[in-house]
Order: C-alpha cells, then sequence, then structure tokens
C-alpha cells in the first residue's frame, strides 16, 4: 500500500507541472492510475507522455473494445516517442549532407548514419564522393529518416501479436515478430523445429517499436512503403500497398492491415502527437485509493 500511494504522489507531481520529465510504467495497476489520472479524453495533439516498459498480462482478460482501446494508449505514446526520435535525426543530418563541401567531422557523421539506413556500404569512404553521389545519398537520407504513421505502426502491432496477447510479447517484448539473428537465441515458437530461427528477445516495448522503424526505413522490402508514405503522405490505404512482402500470404496481408486500421478505428489516432508542453496538464481533482 506504501508503494502504491509513493507512485500516486510521484504521479501527482508529474502531472501538476512540478516535474518535467517523462512517466514510465510496468505494471498493470501504475499503468491504469496513470490512465485514471490523465482521463479518458485524450487531445488528439496532446497525447500523454506515459509510457509502458512492457505489455501488462492482464490485457488478456480484457475483450473486444476495451482490450483494444487499452492496446492502442499503451503503444500510441512510444510510438510517438519513437517518431520524434527520427524526425529529430532527421532534421540533424540533412542540413549537414546539404552543404556543398563536407568537412571531416560531416563525412563521419554522414557515413555513420547512411550506413546504418543501407545508403551507403559498410567503410565506404566518401572523401571521394563525386557530386552525383553525394545528391544521391542526401536523397535517400531524407527519403529514408521519416517517420512511421502511427496508424500502421499500431495496425502492424495488432496484427501481429494479437492485439498484444502473444506470448512473444510477454516472454520477449516481441511485437512485430522480429527473429533473432542467432538461431540458438531467442523464443522458439512452437511448431518451428530443427534451426529455423527463433524470436528476438527485447529488453522493452519501446525497443522493439525501434527495430521495427529501422526495419521500415533501410530494408530494402519496403521500398514501395516508403515512396507511397512520400507520396501519399495522407493516405494510410495506399501506403499499407507497400507491405505486400511482409508476410508470406503477400496481398492478403495488405487487405488485413487496411481492415484493422479502418474497422477498429485505428487511423482515427494517426494525426495524433504528444504533449509537446514541458509537463502534462494540470489534473485538478485525484481520488487517491
Amino acid at each position: 500500500m506504501k508503494r502504491y500511494s509513493a507512485f500516486i504522489s510521484a504521479l501527482f507531481l508529474f502531472f501538476s507541472g512540478t516535474l518535467f520529465a517523462d512517466a514510465f510504467l510496468s505494471t498493470y495497476e501504475e499503468i491504469k492510475s496513470a490512465y485514471d489520472l490523465a482521463g479518458d479524453n485524450w487531445d488528439n495533439e496532446k497525447i500523454p507522455r506515459i509510457f509502458v516498459t512492457k505489455i501488462p498480462e492482464e490485457i488478456k482478460k480484457l475483450e473486444g473494445v476495451e482490450r483494444r482501446r487499452f492496446f492502442i494508449k499503451l503503444l500510441l505514446p512510444l510510438v510517438l516517442l519513437e517518431n520524434e526520435k527520427i524526425a529529430a535525426e532527421h532534421d540533424m543530418i540533412v542540413p549537414v549532407a546539404a552543404k556543398k563541401d563536407w568537412s571531416e567531422e560531416d563525412i563521419k557523421l554522414i557515413a555513420e548514419i547512411a550506413e546504418k539506413y543501407n545508403i551507403t556500404e559498410k567503410n565506404q569512404n566518401l572523401s571521394v564522393s563525386t557530386e552525383e553521389e553525394k545528391e544521391k545519398i542526401r536523397y535517400f537520407l531524407d527519403h529514408k529518416i521519416r517517420p512511421v504513421p502511427p496508424a500502421i505502426a499500431i495496425g502492424q502491432a495488432a496484427l501481429e501479436s494479437g492485439w498484444g496477447t502473444s506470448r512473444f510479447v510477454f516472454e520477449g517484448n516481441n511485437l512485430f515478430g522480429h527473429v533473432s539473428p542467432d538461431p540458438s537465441k531467442g523464443i522458439k515458437p512452437k511448431n518451428w523445429s530443427g534451426n529455423q530461427r527463433h524470436i528476438r528477445i527485447f529488453d522493452s516495448i519501446q525497443e522493439s517499436i525501434s527495430a521495427y522503424m529501422l526495419n521500415l526505413n533501410r530494408n530494402r522490402a519496403y521500398n514501395k512503403f516508403r515512396w507511397f508514405r512520400r507520396t501519399h503522405p495522407d493516405n494510410l490505404s495506399k501506403m499499407a500497398e507497400g507491405f505486400d512482402k511482409y508476410a508470406i500470404i503477400k496481398e492478403a496481408y495488405v487487405g488485413r492491415l487496411q481492415s484493422v486500421m479502418f474497422k477498429f478505428g485505428v487511423h482515427r489516432i494517426n494525426k495524433a502527437k504528444l504533449d509537446p508542453g514541458e509537463s502534462a496538464n494540470l489534473i485538478e481533482k485525484v481520488s487517491q485509493p
């Protein structure tokens, strides 16, 4: 009881504006208390900066609309947080690459990020790049380092994890079915045998989302998605067409993603943004346990 009361006190300080920090929670009780304090009517332009480190197993006890709403509330702040990081990386590197002449420090930074996004080869010497090669690097730094639409990310997470109920979520914080680079490590699916790759284990849900977004932004399998994101930025249905290589069911997967986004209202959160304020809004009435 003392621990719970202390948590409520700390949370109240967070919401009252005396703390300028993000709230990272892990247990179902903490998460529900935070949501109760924040209220049910989250403004799409001011999503509370409440982040979870893992999906609580209590989500399996929820059903239908209640489970879906809880799942979206859990993931939306995390998706928006990762998009903030991607946007910051984009806004940092694009002006550097836009310079006519690259300094030694510029080249080091550009090489590191360009390699990360599979734009250049490993250890490629950019100091001897032609102007045409530089333009190609500039284009793809701008093209690839872009946020993933929240409705796309949460729609895929819902599909891949059964709205957060998959055992891979609880055992490995794995929302998107990423496999381990080492076949001997990770979680073994019940229907896999031999040396087939196992499901990757992440330290947190945020780490899983980060790996997912990096995969979408650099893997050539999603060239079509990145192109539609650039040319049809407000068309979620069109962007979903870029995932025909995400699963073995190919085009059928596209239809399922579109259905999840529009049948269950996931598309409505696509314009959501994290509260830009230095803290969350003041909660005037707090119900103590």
